[in-house]
């Protein structure tokens, strides 16, 4: 078909009378070249079909996978769980934060004046009960003690004297009964001798009761302080020390600094058993109530869930807010959760009646304010983001974004994260490394829209109307005078006569 026209219009511009329609063509061919000039034709990549590769821009998400071989996921810790369907339990979930127990706290203040010697511990520092904290020098106790000292030695003296006054008085009633009893000597004799003795007892006992409080005088100075765990020697120095078993939580004193009776120097709380409080609003107050449990997480530790349950309740409502404080006590071992710690209390009321979408909260990461769940396809693992629900326990609901059995990354997803962001193998560049090493085809394939569809039409439109201009120059040549008129007509001259007049 293509000879056929190629002859057609050689045979049709060869005529000497249809040198405007050629030149009417050439401007139609001209024109439709500009149009094409600025479209340039798509190729498809080799190995992936048109359709394919025109939506790859709208692929997002594949671009976004990481792929990961078996051996570096059991390498890195990965462990993948399938979400499934599970019946939650319902509750009521307020923002709160860890509080010490005030029974649980201590504080150590500065029994006398003094100056710090020492420091024994830091702010944060676990500490049991008797250790010793900080050394102080005070001259006040060095004066009492040394005043303490001279008064034992005053006892000591006291009673070494009435020791020996009762053993004379001892012998001398011993020989005034023997005498009596010989009849040498007078009754009287035997009856003094019997007083002396006594009253050589009597004191002994004094003192020995003298020396017993001049031992108990700085003890009893200490006590008036109202402290406990505080010992001081008679060179001055006095040692505080814990009065329970806890943690560091405050520290306000120096090395060398001078204090004075009565400031705190430092604060001492026991994180064996803390408080989790929240504000509950007046209208919820009906599903509140004391012995309840309660399950607490914090932003410091993921995934874990601490148990306890609600202890007190404020007896006012707080006007401003129209909250009441609710209390419950947490046994932590080992003292995770710290005072001032942001928390969250889920109070249990029920269960739900139907069965929701839920994964383990710890597959749940926050990327720019988003929760994302990494999805394993094969070796590939894609981040998806997911709308949350309600959470009980180590579960929480996926609203949107996940079905049951799709396996999500539940330990060890920040891996994924991590590997994302410095650029590791995604499925964007596993498919680059594929095109690389894939065999070309001989031939590309022209995709369907290498020339739009407007430049067609106008072409379309330029050809008909070439057409139509041709068959209007056919039909005029084919009207004209017969053949014997045409040497009447004027007839061009050669170049050379024309040359030749001018």
């Amino acid at each position: 078909m293509q000879n056929i026209n190629r002859v057609f219009f050689s045979l049709l511009l060869d005529q000497p009378e249809y040198r405007i329609t050629q030149r009417m063509l050439k401007t139609v061919v001209v024109s439709l070249l500009l149009l094409g000039a600025g479209t340039s034709p798509t190729w498809a990549h080799g190995g992936h079909d048109d359709d394919k590769f025109q939506g790859a821009e709208n692929n997002t998400h594949s671009a976004e996978q990481i792929t990961v071989a078996p051996d570096i996921q059991r390498a890195i810790g990965l462990k993948v769980l399938p979400a499934k369907e599970q019946t939650l339990t319902t509750g009521l979930q307020v923002n709160g934060q860890i509080e010490a127990i005030p029974g649980k706290t201590a504080e150590v203040n500065a029994p006398v004046s003094g100056r710090v010697l020492r420091l024994s511990v830091q702010p944060g520092q676990a500490v049991k009960s008797g250790q010793s904290l900080t050394v102080l020098d005070s001259s006040e106790i060095r004066t009492l003690a040394v005043e303490t000292e001279r008064a034992q030695a005053q006892g000591r003296t006291q009673i070494a004297q009435a020791q020996a006054q009762l053993r004379l008085a001892q012998s001398n009633y011993e020989r005034a009964k023997e005498l009596v009893n010989l009849k040498i000597s007078p009754r009287k004799d035997y009856e003094v001798a019997e007083a002396e003795l006594r009253q050589a007892e009597t004191e002994l006992e004094a003192a020995r009761t003298q020396l017993k409080l001049s031992n108990a005088l700085l003890n009893n100075r200490l006590a008036q302080l109202g402290q406990r765990g505080v010992s001081a020697r008679s060179d001055g120095r006095v040692v505080l020390a814990s009065p329970i078993t806890g943690m560091v939580a405050d520290q306000k004193v120096t090395a060398g600094e001078a204090v004075e009776p009565g400031k705190m120097l430092f604060k001492v709380v026991s994180l064996g058993q803390v408080w989790a409080t929240a504000q509950v609003y007046e209208k919820d107050l009906s599903r509140v109530q004391v012995g309840q449990p309660v399950e607490v997480v914090t932003q410091s530790y993921p995934g874990k869930i601490f148990k306890g349950r609600i202890s007190s309740l404020d007896s006012t409502i707080n006007p401003e807010t129209r909250t009441l404080a609710v209390r419950a006590i947490l046994n932590i071992p080992g003292g995770l959760l710290k005072p001032a710690m942001f928390a969250t209390l889920r109070l249990t009321t029920g269960k739900r009646s139907q069965p929701v979408t839920v994964i383990p909260r710890s597959a749940v990461l926050d990327i720019d304010g988003k929760p994302v769940v990494y999805v394993q396809n094969g070796d590939a693992f894609e981040p998806i983001q997911v709308i949350l629900g309600q959470s009980d326990g180590p579960w929480i609901e996926v609203k949107d974004g996940v079905f049951p059995g799709d396996r999500v990354v539940s330990e060890r997803a920040f891996q994924l994260r991590a590997q994302a962001l410095k650029g590791g193998t995604s499925a964007e560049k596993a498919t680059e490394a594929e095109q690389k090493t894939a065999p070309q085809p001989a031939q590309k394939n022209f995709a369907a829209q290498a020339l739009p569809v407007w430049v067609w039409g106008m072409g379309g439109i330029l050809l008909l109307l070439g057409a139509f201009l041709a068959g209007m120059r056919v039909a005029k040549q084919n009207n004209s005078p017969p053949a014997s008129n045409i040497s009447n007509c004027p007839t061009e001259e050669p170049d050379s006569v024309v040359r030749s007049k001018r």
